[in-house]
C-alpha cells in the first residue's frame, strides 16, 4: 500500500503546505483530550480534520486498553508471581506503544505531513467531525 491510498481524499490539500496554527493544532489532536479540542477547532481545515481525527481514534484505542488492563489486573493479576508479571508487561507494551504513536503522530503533524496511524488509521472517516458556530 503507497501513500497515495492511505491518504484517500487528502492529494489535492497534500501540496499546499498548512500554516503554523493548522500544524500545531494538528499536532495537538495526539495529545489525550485535546483531541476533541482540535476536532472542533479544525472546521474546514482537512489537515487539522485529519490527524484530529486520528487522535479521536487513538484516544478511544487508549481508553479501551486501560479498562482492558484494570479487567487483567482484577483477575490475571491476582496470581502471585506470574499474574503480577504477565499484567506488568502488558501493561508496559501497551503503554510504550500508545506513548509511541501519539509522539509520531505529533511530529509527523508538526511536520506538516499526512500520516497514517497504523491499523486505526483505516476507521478516520468514520469519526464525526464536531462543527463550531460562527456567530
Amino acid at each position: 500500500m503507497n501513500d497515495q491510498e492511505d491518504i484517500k481524499g487528502y492529494d489535492s490539500e497534500e501540496s499546499r503546505i498548512p500554516s503554523d496554527q493548522s500544524r500545531w493544532l494538528a499536532a495537538m489532536s495526539y495529545v489525550t483530550f485535546f483531541s476533541f479540542w482540535s476536532l472542533w477547532k479544525a472546521g474546514e481545515d482537512r489537515f487539522v480534520n485529519y490527524h484530529a481525527r486520528q487522535g479521536v481514534l487513538l484516544l478511544l484505542a487508549e481508553c479501551i486498553i486501560l479498562v482492558m488492563t484494570v479487567i487483567l489486573d482484577s483477575t490475571i493479576g491476582r496470581l502471585k508471581f506470574v499474574g503480577v508479571l504477565l499484567v506488568g508487561l502488558i501493561q508496559l507494551t501497551a503503554g510504550l506503544g500508545a506513548l509511541t504513536l501519539s509522539v509520531l503522530g505529533f511530529v509527523k503533524a508538526l511536520f506538516g505531513e499526512y500520516w497514517h496511524l497504523p491499523y486505526l488509521g483505516d476507521y478516520r472517516e468514520k469519526i464525526p467531525g464536531l462543527h463550531r458556530s460562527e456567530s
